[in-house]
């Protein structure tokens, strides 16, 4: 994880005031690799972590304190492979509940429950979000909106923007289906900047900043050919 969470935000890590976006089709992945950058974030410093509390706002369920949980294990036992002698398994155990002890797990099963739940973000070091147009067509079905997909998803990307600039030391990070990311319309709506957008795309292939990325000999690169 820690080649990958490198080249998303550099050697320095996620900066301050940021917004990371992870984009891709249905089933391509964005909630586990949402996860595996969230364990980063919350894993102890000796393990290569940042020791961050996060704040997890779930809109489609799919991320639960056990999934989140093997994911930290699965971090915790890559780490140890590569410097020496690994901890006991019962002090690996120990390490991941504390881990998952640093992320608040918010459940919201409708639009009004997201906004409550921005409103009133403790102080955390990471905000994320998973599913970020998970409640458009419902939404719709009520007649609470007549918006396209791109400006239903930029108003969400402004909500946590505004969060993220105005609040000390946070960051962050969403996950979103790419049929929201694009206009159909050319529509041209202002909106928060995004500083980290990777997008998992068909067949595999994975884009940072519209930069196609690469593996070689284990180790993830960007290409200079941009798309």
């Amino acid at each position: 994880m820690e080649p990958l969470y490198s080249t998303v935000f550099g050697p320095c890590g996620i900066g301050d005031h940021t917004l990371a976006e992870i984009s891709g089709p249905p089933n391509s992945g964005k909630s586990l690799v949402l996860q595996q950058l969230i364990a980063h974030c919350a894993l102890p410093y000796r393990f290569g972590g940042r020791q961050w509390k996060v704040f997890l706002i779930s809109l489609s369920h799919k991320i639960t304190r056990e999934s989140l949980g093997k994911v930290v294990r699965a971090e915790l036992q890559a780490f140890s492979k590569g410097e020496g002698e690994p901890p006991a398994e019962e002090e690996l155990t120990e390490i991941a509940m504390q881990c998952i002890g640093r992320v608040s797990f918010i459940k919201c099963s409708s639009t009004a429950d997201v906004k409550y739940t921005l409103s009133n973000i403790p102080f955390v070091e990471l905000v994320a979000m998973d599913t970020l147009g998970e409640f458009y067509w419902l939404d719709a079905a009520a007649g609470n909106h007549n918006v396209t997909k791109y400006r239903y998803y930029r108003q969400y990307q402004g909500y946590l923007d505004r969060i993220c600039k105005t609040e000390m030391m946070v960051c962050g990070m969403y996950t979103v289906d790419s049929r929201f990311v694009n206009s159909r319309y050319n529509e041209e709506i202002p909106g928060a900047k995004i500083d980290y957008k990777l997008e998992l795309r068909p067949r595999g292939r994975v884009f940072m900043n519209r930069m196609p990325l690469s593996f070689r000999n284990g180790i993830i690169e960007i290409s200079q050919e941009a798309d």
